[in-house]
Formats: structure tokens, C-alpha cells, sequence
């Protein structure tokens, strides 16, 4: 099985292109640059074939398709949305690659979204959903994977959460609970499910072990750590407000912050990562691992 990862320099494809590797030992990756890309000397080392291009030029991705039985995506340009991202990579890009795919006469694709529950109107949400249905329109079998909120990203620095000092950013009131899912195990699951066959329509809503609110995330943190965080609170009001932006990325972070207030529990997702073998990361693993970076230092 011939695989081609795009999106594979980052924190999850490049998870997801190094484990295929290991299994299959032919993996393809699409980098920006190719091998020169610095972010690629880990693929390069593992010995997946680079192919030099970008989703943004139509050509490169329709020579990356060629003799390839499966395409994983997981690129995005968040958090940054840089150059247009999320419209010239996130939804355009996206699209042509599906159709490269399709026309190649690849045989599945695995695609990434996000959330079926966050409906908020957003470039990211226009993006994702039209890439769905148009994937799940096409010849090729497709799976989606609608991964719930990244802790490592929704309760991390980023976004104001520092337990390691002190300090958490709250958005709302802090009581929705929400499916909070760890980037390795979203990788993970994409792994076997490349690997193992599957039905020709198949939409994966992931989340991790136990949905949280966000202040009960921060009990957590408190506890395991052994600290005690200074909780801000942002107000509904104050997203709505960035939610009117005219820029696109603002826009999207003020839309997923938005339904994160709302809440995002995903049932039956201990059921999911079962099926698929994978034992599913608590937020109570990830401050653990916090305090074992406080402990490196």
C-alpha cells in the first residue's frame, strides 16, 4: 500500500507519516520545499519519499498522487492562517487534492476535520465541511475524521492556559464540558484506520476518555502539578464581538472559542478508539507530562 501524507511536516501528520513508514515502508510525503525543508530531515531520515510541492499549485499535488493507493490529509495553515491560508490552502488546496486524488485513481482517502458539533460560521468550518461533502461525493473511499478539541492546543499556552504558571485563560463561563482529545491519538486512530479496510462512507467523531469543562481541566492541572492557576474569564460577549471580524483568521479562532463555550461531548469516543486499538490520553496524562517538561528543566 502506497501511501501519500499531506501535511506531513506537522505535529500530527508527520506522527501519522512516520508510523506508516515503520509498518508499510512506503510512504510519500508532500513538503513545501522537499527534502530541503528542515522540518522534513525527520521524514527524510525515516526514509519517506519527499515530494517537493504545496497545495496551493495545482501540478505538484497531481504528480504527488501518482501510483499512490491512499491519501492522508491533515494539512491546515492554522493557527496561523498565514497568506491566505485558509482559503488558498484549507478549502481550495484541499479541494484540488481530492480531485488529483480521485482523478489518479487513488483508491482511499483519509481526511481531517473537525467537530460534527461546532456549527459556528467560519472560514475553517466552509472549508472543512465542503471538503467533506465533496470527498464523500467521490469515487475514492473516504473516511473522516472529526477530531473533538486538541488539549495540547485548547489547554495549552496558546490560548492562555499555563498551569506551570499559574495561570488559565477561561472562555465563557467555563461549565460546557467538551470531549478534549490528545493530537497523538487522533494520529493514532488515523494509522489504523489507513491500514485496515473499511466501509466506503465512514465519518470517525473522536474525542478522549472524559468530557471536561474547562475549569474542571484546570482542577486538574492544579492538582497534578501541584499549583494553584489565576483564572481569567473572557466573556461570551467579547467573542461574538471578535466573531464579527472581518479577518478571516480571527474570525475562526472567535468561532471555535465560541463552541467550545457551547460544549463538544462526543459519545461513544472510548467505543471509537477501542475499535481501532488505541488506548485514549486523559487531560490528568497530559499535566503529567507538563510536570515531567517543569522536571527536564
Amino acid at each position: 500500500m502506497r501511501t501519500l501524507v499531506v501535511g506531513a511536516t506537522g505535529v500530527v501528520g508527520q506522527h501519522i507519516a512516520l508510523a506508516l513508514q515503520r509498518r508499510t515502508g512506503q510512504v510519500r510525503g508532500l513538503v513545501r520545499g522537499g527534502a530541503s525543508n528542515p522540518k522534513a530531515a525527520a521524514l527524510v531520515a525515516a526514509g519517506v519519499e519527499i515530494a517537493s510541492g504545496d497545495l496551493t499549485r495545482p501540478d505538484t499535488v497531481a504528480d504527488a498522487c501518482a501510483g499512490i493507493d491512499t491519501v492522508v490529509c491533515t494539512a491546515t495553515t492554522m493557527p496561523t492562517g498565514a497568506d491566505d491560508g485558509l482559503r488558498r490552502v484549507d478549502h481550495d488546496g484541499a479541494l484540488a487534492l481530492i480531485d488529483a486524488a480521485e482523478r489518479a485513481g487513488v483508491r482511499r482517502f483519509l481526511y481531517t476535520s473537525y467537530t460534527g458539533n461546532v456549527r459556528v460560521d467560519c472560514p475553517l468550518h466552509t472549508a472543512k465541511r465542503e471538503c467533506e461533502v465533496r470527498l464523500l461525493d467521490s469515487r475514492m473511499a473516504a473516511i473522516v475524521l472529526r477530531p473533538s478539541y486538541f488539549m495540547e492546543v485548547w489547554l495549552g499556552p496558546a490560548l492562555g492556559v499555563d498551569p506551570l504558571h499559574g495561570t488559565a485563560r477561561v472562555y465563557g463561563d467555563g461549565q460546557a464540558k467538551v470531549s478534549y482529545i490528545s493530537a497523538a491519538n487522533v494520529a493514532e486512530i488515523a494509522v489504523e484506520a489507513a491500514l485496515r479496510p473499511a466501509g466506503d462512507r465512514v465519518i470517525l467523531e473522536m474525542g478522549g476518555p472524559e468530557p471536561l469543562s474547562q475549569l474542571e481541566a484546570v482542577k486538574i492541572f492544579e492538582q497534578v502539578l501541584g499549583t494553584t492557576c489565576r483564572v481569567d474569564f473572557v466573556p461570551v460577549e467579547a467573542l461574538q464581538q471578535q466573531h464579527q471580524s472581518t479577518d478571516p483568521l480571527q474570525k475562526t479562532f472567535a468561532a471555535l472559542l465560541l463552541g467550545c463555550t457551547q460544549g463538544d461531548v462526543i459519545p461513544g469516543a472510548a467505543a471509537v478508539a477501542a475499535e481501532y486499538g488505541v488506548e485514549l490520553r486523559s487531560v490528568a496524562d497530559y499535566a503529567k507530562s507538563l510536570l515531567s517538561q517543569r522536571a527536564a528543566v
